[in-house]
């Protein structure tokens, strides 16, 4: 059994929480070589926490002995980094956005087929057991459908994480996140076709390009499945001062409706995700734990009557965690040359999706 030599770029939250440990309790597929951050306070925590090797930068890390990197930075960053990676023979795992653009997508999707490496895209939902369960039983219902629902509220991680032993650096340099910002409202502005306000690029880069486009591409999955696609926007909006994006989609074949909504409630320490497929005989619905509180798994509700006589079945597949069988399945493709599950393909159709609706959004 090969062993992937993998570094990890960026150590915010996400790395310190999910990707780090996970990769770490993962010794028989995975050796993690080094981390790269510019927070010399997070290099030291990480040293301390975890006995990994940290250096200050991607140019550093690629210097390293490496199969393959991880990049959780900033999302401005992803597409270059992805696409220096892969110049260096490497593959990427990357997490969501895979960016902001179409065209940034299609120059990674061009650098990857260049590299014939193997990229997978960081959404964790595709590897939940109760997402693969539900996928399975949808497959001859598409005819069926009637409407889609996806509901988010989300106070942002903070009653999640407090009781972990985390470490955000504040002596990252002015100059490094003063170009991030910049390459942010760059990409921004080339996805939504104009300049945003303020405002708009919060609703896009928080509500819809953070939240729900893991619902999105989670949805897209499921449709694929009943052979259905999307079709005309009815709607889209971000409100709550840029904390909510709401927004509707036409399904076809049918007349089905996708409605998705994603609101921000920070000073509530509650979190509700909920994906529901509702048919004309039953309703399936996905209520996914807040996305740091491990071991608590995906619960699948299928509701259904034999006349009238109605029955609510609670379905619990295994405890299986989507974080680490996300990187069960990238190590897999790699060695075992399995099918990526979370292609660029995927996250392109989600970003050219989420630029639809975000056009409209502007004009709202």
């Amino acid at each position: 059994m090969a062993r992937l030599r993998v570094g990890i770029i960026g150590a915010g939250l996400i790395t310190q929480v999910e990707h780090l440990p996970n990769l770490l309790s993962l010794p028989d597929l995975f050796e993690v070589v080094a981390v790269a951050d510019p927070s010399a306070i997070v290099r030291a925590h990480l040293q301390a926490r975890w006995q990994v090797s940290a250096v200050a930068s991607p140019e550093s890390l690629f210097e390293k002995k490496l199969d393959a990197v991880l990049v959780a930075t900033p999302d401005a960053l992803h597409a270059r980094q992805i696409i220096d990676a892969l110049g260096r023979g490497l593959h990427v795992f990357t997490e969501k956005p895979l960016c902001y653009a179409v065209e940034d997508a299609d120059a990674v999707i061009q650098a990857r087929d260049k590299a014939k490496r193997v990229v997978q895209v960081g959404y964790m939902k595709r590897f939940d057991p109760a997402y693969e369960a539900l996928a399975s039983m949808v497959r001859e219902l598409g005819d069926r459908l009637r409407y889609v629902s996806v509901e988010v509220n989300d106070p942002d991680a903070w009653p999640f994480v407090a009781h972990r032993d985390l470490c955000a650096g504040d002596d990252v340099p002015a100059a490094l996140i003063a170009e991030a910002r910049q390459a942010q409202r760059e990409q921004i502005s080339r996805a939504l076709g104009k300049q945003p306000t303020d405002v708009q690029l919060r609703g896009f880069a928080g509500p819809y390009c953070s939240s729900i486009i893991h619902d999105v591409n989670a949805v897209h999955g499921l449709l694929d499945e009943m052979e259905i696609k999307t079709g005309a926007v009815v709607g889209a909006a971000w409100f709550a001062g840029s904390g909510g994006g709401h927004a509707s989609v036409r399904l076809a074949p049918g007349d089905a409706i996708w409605s998705m909504a994603h609101v921000a409630v920070p000073k509530l320490a509650d979190y509700l995700e909920r994906v529901s497929l509702w048919f004309d005989d039953r309703i399936f619905e996905l209520q996914f734990p807040a996305p740091y509180l491990n071991h608590q798994p995906t619960l699948l509700i299928e509701k259904r009557s034999d006349g009238p006589q109605a029955q609510t079945i609670r379905h619990r597949p295994s405890f299986a965690e989507g974080f680490v069988e996300e990187l069960k399945g990238w190590w897999r493709a790699i060695e075992k040359g399995e099918p990526v599950r979370n292609t660029l393909e995927a996250a392109r159709r989600d970003l050219a999706l989420l630029g639809v609706l975000g056009r409209r959004a502007m004009q709202s």
